[in-house]
């Protein structure tokens, strides 16, 4: 397979977080932060102010797999498959499909009853040419793309789409929460083609439509009174029944997680983003906050493979061996329970994709060792830039500490902080850095590890034979014994060739007020189903 080239950095970067699984949250519980909402009668109505700290480049869920894009983007687009709360593709805007015998066509029956926030309902045609778009702008429809042949509408509510080859993890894909298949209108589709959505286009199915957007200030959704909701309300994740219980929702751009807090306490905010784990007890001893927890992928440091010194497998291992892992997970996130040691590329919580074979060399902290690869490497003693965004806490204290860690072993080291769109910017030129530091939330696939993309900014310019062939063989496995055989290869891939390395499994923590009931974040924050009380 050809895996397209594509430079959209940030296919969710940010390892801004997200999943469940909570974490010593005596309090509250994510899946119902009170323990008396059970026998109160939601309330409808009022607005949800949510603190989020940084502003998306776009709200177009299908152009990036920006954590912070997909928070706000899910509440007014939807996907034709949706993962459920175990993480199993279910129908959202289909209503059910069929595959073929050779398993190269799926014909997929659309919902008859879906509205569009413009008043349109949505026909095959919509869904066309969503996919047709998708297949062009989403790190996760390009790699599905190579094994499409045809996408067509053979009536008006269904979609016919035939394969090339088998392969395998297409409703995976289509399902994908990180650059997403969602369905637009197809005016609007062809419209914007490969750039992304204008706000007078963001046009989804959503329980939420969106209203204004004052950049660098807040964003406004309001309930889309016309939603089509399915039925199932046991589905969870981002399929089944969703009830707008919510008049409106503003997210509100708020950097200072001191600020954060303290508006959350005074009820100038009903949620808030990323509370510092050290701010853990003050949160959960709070009468008037619950603390919310989950999973979040992990933080890594990637190597700039395009240039010297790291496009030399020696300098790579160097570094590896440099890592205390150990000294930078305690400086970064203190309390233990925000942070776990594990070299596989899917979270333990995700039983179909997890295996801890082939992680073997994650923890490989010699600094003898790392002297002596430095040593035989070609690194010619010239200081090398460490990039990374001051916008983000922690991942400013792993640069900080990697800095020392890396001197210790030889490197020469400068760091290069920049607020969150200018890193974005200066992180496409391979001139600009060597290492870069960053969060890659939780993926549900192999072709969504957008940290891996051949030769693309994202993965450091990556280029690997090895990795592409097993990424092959991942669309073409049937049972799961060979997925789990792949998966291994993998992990071990990634841990030899050290495209990027590991640091830690990260859990991220935010705060929500008491008077937000029924709350059940899943994989970031949702805010359907849910609802304030007075």
């Amino acid at each position: 397979m050809n895996i397209k080239k594509y430079n959209h950095i940030f296919i969710a970067i940010l390892g801004l977080f997200l999943m469940s699984g909570l974490i010593g949250c005596s309090k509250d519980a994510a899946s119902d932060g009170n323990t008396d909402s059970a026998k109160q009668k939601p309330t409808e109505g009022g607005t949800l102010n949510v603190a989020i700290s940084a502003d998306p480049d776009t709200i177009d869920w299908m152009y990036t797999g920006a954590t912070v894009t997909r928070d706000v983007g899910w509440h007014i687009f939807e996907t034709l498959f949706a993962l459920d709360k175990d993480y199993k593709p279910r129908p959202m805007i289909a209503e059910d499909y069929e595959i073929s015998d050779d398993q190269k066509t799926y014909t997929i029956n659309i919902r008859k009853d879906v509205n569009f926030h413009d008043g349109s309902a949505v026909t095959a045609d919509d869904v066309v040419a969503s996919i047709d778009r998708w297949r062009k702008v989403s790190s996760v429809g390009t790699i599905a793309s190579e094994y499409i042949d045809q996408v067509k509408a053979t009536d008006e509510h269904t979609v016919e789409i035939t394969l090339n080859q088998v392969y395998s993890p297409l409703l995976a894909d289509m399902a994908a929460p990180k650059s997403a298949l969602t369905i637009i209108p197809e005016k609007i589709a062809k419209d914007a083609g490969e750039q992304p959505l204008q706000p007078e286009q963001l046009v989804g199915t959503g329980p939420f439509k969106f209203e204004t957007w004052d950049r660098g200030s807040e964003i406004v959704l309001a309930k889309f009174e016309d939603y089509s909701a399915r039925d199932e309300t046991d589905w969870g994740g981002l399929t089944g029944k969703k009830v707008a219980y919510l008049d409106e929702i503003k997210f509100q751009i708020v950097k200072d997680p001191q600020v954060m807090i303290n508006g959350l306490k005074t009820d100038l905010y009903d949620y808030v983003q990323q509370v510092p784990p050290d701010l853990y007890q003050m949160v959960e001893s709070d009468p008037k906050m619950d603390p919310v927890s989950y999973i979040n992928g992990y933080s890594t440091i990637t190597p700039n493979k395009a240039k010297a010194p790291f496009d030399d497998i020696k300098a790579r291992k160097a570094l590896n061996h440099a890592l205390d892992k150990k000294t930078i997970a305690e400086a970064t996130y203190g309390n233990d329970e925000f942070y776990h040691f594990d070299g596989g590329l899917f979270d333990p919580e995700q039983k179909e994709l997890y295996t801890e074979d082939g992680t073997d060399g994650y923890l490989a902290y010699d600094k003898d060792k790392a002297e002596q690869l430095l040593e035989e490497s070609s690194y010619d003693g010239k200081p090398i830039t460490i990039m990374f965004s001051n916008s983000y806490p922690r991942y400013e204290k792993i640069a900080e500490v990697l800095k020392e860690q890396l001197e210790e072993v030889g490197f020469k080291v400068e760091l290069e902080p920049y607020e969150w769109a200018t890193y974005l910017e200066k992180w496409q030129d391979p001139k600009n850095w060597d290492l870069v530091v960053v969060g890659w939330s939780t993926r549900f696939s192999p072709s969504e590890l957008g940290m891996l993309i051949l030769d693309t900014n994202s993965s450091g310019w990556y280029n690997s034979d090895r990795w592409e062939k097993l990424l092959n063989q991942w669309s073409t496995a049937n049972s799961r014994e060979q997925k789990k055989e792949i998966l291994a290869k993998m992990n071990q891939t990634v841990n030899e060739e050290l495209p990027f390395i590991k640091v830690v499994n990260e859990s991220t923590l935010d705060a929500k007020s008491d008077k937000l009931k029924d709350y059940d974040s899943w994989v970031g924050q949702r805010f359907w189903n849910t609802w304030k009380s007075k």
